[in-house]
């Protein structure tokens, strides 16, 4: 059964979400990070699970790209939506606007998709309800993680960032290539590759 993040207070996911986009980013998350800011509560360290399970922090506790992009108030909304379709994935395929689904429909989701009780599944509501209104669901989605892909790469990797093709019908379709290529002074090795990728992604044009 999927477990969905919630704490008993869902207001005070909002006063901490809102929070972080005027402070410097923390190298680690904890409760005693959490405490500086004043979230001293035992139920305030429910938050940790919540930011979490969207995505703001990994599995140790170090922010991510996604903690940064929200930190921006000009993709803060799109981030969370983002966050929000990305941890709520079967919310959104039974319910596509989910954000603007009635509490009692949630509930009944929640219940069938988690062994909680009832107390729990209203928490459950609550969380969600105060994520999305920190969320625009309309905007798109920003880059989020292209940022810590680009610190992952090595000096040899290398992206291509294909043209855009645009079909018949008018749809755009963006293709992006990583490469691993060996470090080489032979920059042949690179020019056969290219002209290869070339021939195959682009046939039409030789």
């Amino acid at each position: 059964m999927a477990d969905y993040p919630y704490m008993s207070s869902p207001a005070t996911v909002k006063e901490f979400l809102t929070k972080i986009q005027s402070l410097g980013v923390p190298d680690k998350v904890t409760t005693k990070y959490l405490e500086s800011l004043g979230f001293k509560s035992k139920n305030d360290r429910a938050l940790i699970g919540i930011i979490k399970a969207i995505g703001f922090i990994d599995a140790s506790g170090i922010p991510t790209q996604r903690w940064k992009s929200y930190r921006s108030t000009a993709t803060a909304k799109a981030t969370m939506a983002a966050a929000l379709r990305e941890t709520y994935g079967t919310l959104f395929k039974t319910y596509p606007q989910a954000q603007q689904t009635d509490n009692e429909a949630l509930r009944n989701f929640f219940s069938s998709h988690s062994n909680v009780g009832e107390g729990a599944l209203r928490f459950m509501v609550g969380t969600f309800k105060s994520l999305t209104e920190l969320a625009d669901f309309g905007a798109d989605a920003p880059p989020a993680e292209e940022e810590e892909m680009e610190e992952e790469r090595g000096p040899e990797s290398k992206v291509i960032k294909v043209l855009k093709k645009t079909t018949g019908g008018g749809m755009t379709v963006n293709i992006n290539i990583q490469l691993t290529l060996p470090a080489s002074d032979d920059g042949t090795i690179y020019e056969k590759f290219f002209a290869a990728m070339k021939k195959n992604l682009f046939p039409d044009s030789e």
